[in-house]
């Protein structure tokens, strides 16, 4: 019989479930992240963690999507602010979210797992849904370019996930302004240029 939580138990538990989801990811990977162990460092039964999630790629999706939240609201709260989102502020919201913020669970994603994920749960992240969530999002840009090369962008997305996934092959001193580099070609591409 399944063990029943008061509302505020169970949201405390499905934070505390994601953050060590979060933090075995970092440790271990993907492949190697076990239910079993998630739920003991969680403090509940296996069976308890069935309850809050069907499957390991269900929990990480939830991840992945309040990863994608959570960048959302702080492009909006720049908007409230400002209006427009500037090339500077461009840039120090996508390096926080790439290089900084430990919940962004992307970072500890190679592209073998993204996609091992969305197949097991049958999602598709293609490119062109891609391309309809930055079309939508220009409106916002101060001074967006007149044609946009939405695939160059995408490329340039690819280039900063590529380089966080393979971060172990680069000079450690230098990822940071290399991820920086790359959102600053991204900005070309968005932005007018300045005179």
């Amino acid at each position: 019989m399944p063990k029943i939580f008061s509302d505020a138990r169970k949201q405390s538990l499905y934070k505390i479930i994601k953050q060590n989801c979060i933090n075995l990811i970092r440790e271990k990977g993907y492949k190697q992240l076990n239910i079993r162990e998630l739920a003991k460092t969680t403090g509940i039964s296996t069976g308890t963690f069935y309850n809050f999630y069907n499957s390991k790629e269900d929990l990480i999706l939830s991840i992945m999507e309040e990863s994608q939240h959570n960048l959302e609201n702080r492009f909006f709260k720049i908007l409230e602010c400002n209006g427009k989102i500037t090339k500077s502020e461009f840039i120090d919201l996508y390096s926080f979210f790439s290089l900084r913020d430990e919940k962004n669970i992307f970072r500890y994603l190679s592209r073998d797992d993204l996609t091992a994920i969305l197949l097991r749960t049958e999602r598709n992240q293609s490119f062109e849904t891609i391309r309809t969530s930055m079309k939508k999002n220009i409106k916002y840009i101060d001074k967006p370019k007149k044609n946009i090369n939405f695939n160059a962008v995408i490329n340039f997305i690819q280039l900063v996930n590529l380089c966080l996934q393979n971060s172990d092959l680069l000079v450690k001193e230098e990822i940071e302004s290399t991820v920086k580099k790359l959102l600053e070609n991204i900005t070309e591409q968005i932005f007018e240029e300045e005179i």
